[in-house]
């Protein structure tokens, strides 16, 4: 275990306990929602991040397949059913989405690819019109309630931290396994992999499911976090808001879909109430990141370091031979 890893690891554990210790800081319940916000927002964003960053496939449609599970939930909380089935019947329209979208995507890539998921993304934003029995029209279904204790803002948090810890490991040990290594594969050059007997358009369709199913459990928990759904959660701006988080944060990254939901939710629910151009500067921030970190802010920032460090006190002046190899040069025998 080198250095790096060491470094990152405890990042990460320094991080952990921070959110773990953020009730006790006696925050009000307005700043806790805003967490379980950006939580959710993160565990959404980090099944566009997979996507895009192992399989180099951009995803213009998350925002309509957690929509299509919020809508499952809020279906059956109207239909008086228990959590459990709230649950079950989340996953199974979840799944079924998803299959939809790896199907008709799997052969595509590039902006082909974006367009696709795009226009399934449209088609069920247009369903959440047309259904209304089932969806409740424009009107949105309202009064679904959190099971159990849940509705208490401090154990929804909790709850909401958990599963985004999951959800974070899971995808790091698929992006690590030998089915994230093909990916990768793909990524890079799709005619090679194909060449090599790799069946491209079973990795995507795999690769699709995986992720569809993470941002379902992301609409499961923003239903019952905010107990309201309607069409503009499936609307194509939701899902354009993802791939920002993504960019921000460091496409590809382990942090960068938390560190991007923190710019953007805090931007469109704080700065909002002093600003009324929110999504301006939020353009700006976008634009900012793009010019000077081209890796997001999580990819970005250990490259800085990396470069504060080689620039410190112990670093060899140019031109000084001797010290980069980390030995002196030796003598020449000068004897006849």
């Amino acid at each position: 275990m080198n250095r790096r890893m060491l470094v990152n690891i405890g990042l990460l554990g320094l991080l952990l306990v921070v959110l773990l210790a953020l009730p006790y800081f006696g925050v009000s319940n307005f700043v806790l929602g805003l967490a379980s916000t950006i939580l959710i927002a993160a565990v959404l964003a980090s099944s566009v991040n997979f996507l895009g960053g192992d399989g180099g496939m951009v995803s213009l449609g998350h925002g309509a397949i957690a929509a299509a599970s919020a809508y499952a939930v809020g279906w059956a909380s109207r239909q008086g059913l228990d959590s459990t089935t709230q649950v079950l019947l989340a996953l199974g329209v979840t799944l079924v989405v998803s299959f939809i979208y790896g199907l008709l995507s799997m052969r595509t890539s590039g902006i082909y690819f974006l367009m696709v998921t795009l226009a399934v993304g449209m088609l069920i934003y247009g369903l959440a019109f047309r259904l209304s029995s089932v969806t409740g029209g424009e009107n949105g279904i309202s009064g679904i309630a959190a099971p159990g204790d849940l509705h208490e803002e401090w154990i929804y948090y909790y709850f909401v931290l958990g599963i985004f810890v999951l959800t974070t490991a899971a995808l790091w040990v698929v992006s690590n396994s030998p089915f994230g290594a093909s990916l990768r594969g793909l990524r890079d050059s799709e005619s090679r992999m194909r060449s090599l007997g790799y069946n491209v358009a079973q990795y995507k369709l795999g690769a699709f499911m995986i992720s569809g199913t993470v941002a379902g459990i992301a609409g499961l928990l923003a239903v019952w976090h905010i107990n309201f759904v309607s069409p503009s959660s499936a609307g194509v701006e939701r899902s354009v808001l993802l791939v920002v988080m993504v960019i921000l944060g460091g496409i590809g990254t382990l942090l960068g879909p938390l560190i991007g939901a923190s710019i953007v939710v805090l931007v469109e629910n704080v700065l909002s109430s002093y600003v009324d151009r929110w999504p301006t500067a939020l353009g700006l921030i976008f634009i900012l990141v793009i010019l000077f970190a081209r890796a997001g802010v999580a990819g970005s920032v250990p490259k800085v370091l990396a470069k504060l460090r080689g620039r410190g006190p112990s670093a060899a002046p140019p031109g000084d031979r001797s010290s980069s190899k980390g030995a002196p040069a030796p003598e020449r025998n000068h004897t006849p």
